[in-house]
């Protein structure tokens, strides 16, 4: 019999959760493991914003099935009771879901069910407000791992912990533990060229994400009216629209830019010179700053440098030794244009770029999760 894995997420819309929950299972099941995705919410509701509409082919590729636990949180633990109770369960669940952690353990509690809860932190928790924070701290203790994808996320959700009594006392003896974001290279569109000479094409500026002020999206329209980038284009992927945040641009600032509404970096065709931009802001009271999405991982694995807040590199030393994440000053546009201008004319070598798929592929992240937990024994 194969082993078998669940993987619980909250849904399955283009989001980094929901990414790292697929490269999981693509990977997963690429070392054959039998892995069924469960969401906590109907994933066929929103076609445009939706992961399995837009990756179908490898879905049905590595043979994973989807499944919805949706409806009220009674309904949910009654599907989570039923699955435990049939022979299909697996004994390892991967959650990317609170919500479904708290579910799965009284599930597993009412069924007598020896199921296996390892809880992937998503958030910093710091970007919580109070109540909210403390439910996240109550819930999480319900798992029976903990792991966050970053050495900030870490240093944050610890720091929590050493400065409340009763979270000390509820967290003694359990810590959670760095499990770094990986990429499903497989996934990808075609790497750059690596020709030698400088690129040709003009300057090209890239964001994936969602339009939203913490995302930085606003510094990106100031830098292309900076005079090293006057000529520089811009090409932005948006999961959804949000027209009101280009209604104040001049027109020679919107003429340059180029918006894709609901694609994924697989619809991104990259050309030689393209620069990455993620200028995460996370307030100025903030004590930690996670500046290395997965997108950021995802353009290295395909030769495409990115530019991002000072911070992320203490997760990711290893890419100090190349030019394919470097930091910036985002207050400081002027230092940070010459910079997009210098990665735009860098030359990329074969041996980095095979260097940084290795780094940042799933296998790295699930060879880790195998050898944590206890999903060596399925």
């Amino acid at each position: 019999m194969e082993p078998r894995i669940i993987i619980v997420v909250q849904n399955l819309k283009i989001g980094g959760s929901q990414r790292i929950a697929l490269d999981e299972a693509y990977g997963l099941a690429s070392q054959n493991f039998f892995v069924t995705v469960i969401t906590l919410e109907n994933f066929l509701e929103d076609k445009v914003n939706n992961f399995v509409d837009k990756e179908k082919n490898f879905i049905d590729k590595y043979k994973l099935t989807i499944r919805a636990a949706e409806g009220t949180r009674i309904k949910q633990f009654k599907y989570f009771k039923t699955l435990f109770k049939s022979s299909e369960v697996s004994s390892e669940i991967i959650s990317h879901s609170l919500r479904a952690t708290v579910l799965i353990y009284l599930a597993r509690q009412f069924c007598r069910s020896d199921v296996q809860i390892h809880t992937v932190i998503h958030q910093l928790p710091s970007l919580s407000n109070s109540s909210q924070r403390i439910k996240r701290y109550i819930y999480s203790i319900l798992s029976d791992n903990l792991f966050t994808f970053s050495i900030a996320a870490k240093k944050d959700w610890d720091a929590n912990i050493k400065s409340s009594f009763w979270l000390k006392q509820l967290f003694r003896g359990k810590q959670i533990k760095l499990l770094r974001n990986g990429v499903f290279l497989d996934r990808l569109p075609a790497n750059v060229s690596f020709d030698s000479r400088r690129s040709t094409e003009n300057l090209r500026l890239i964001f994936l994400g969602r339009p939203t002020k913490w995302k930085g999206i606003e510094t990106i329209f100031e830098l292309l009216q900076m005079d090293q980038l006057v000529s520089a284009e811009a090409l932005l992927f948006f999961p959804y629209e949000n027209k009101e945040l280009l209604s104040h641009l001049p027109i020679t600032v919107l003429n340059r830019i180029n918006i894709v509404i609901g694609k994924s970096i697989r619809d991104y065709y990259p050309k030689k010179g393209d620069v990455h931009l993620y200028p995460a802001n996370y307030g100025e009271n903030a004590k930690f700053i996670e500046s290395i999405s997965i997108n950021c991982l995802e353009m290295a694995a395909i030769g495409v440098p990115s530019c991002v807040t000072e911070g992320g590199l203490e997760t990711w030393p290893e890419f100090s030794q190349n030019s394919l994440i470097t930091e910036v000053d985002w207050n400081d546009l002027h230092k940070t244009a010459e910079t997009i201008v210098d990665l735009h004319n860098k030359n990329l070598s074969e041996l980095d770029l095979i260097k940084v798929r290795n780094l940042v592929s799933i296998n790295n992240h699930i060879n880790q999760l195998i050898e944590i937990t206890s999903l060596k024994n399925i």
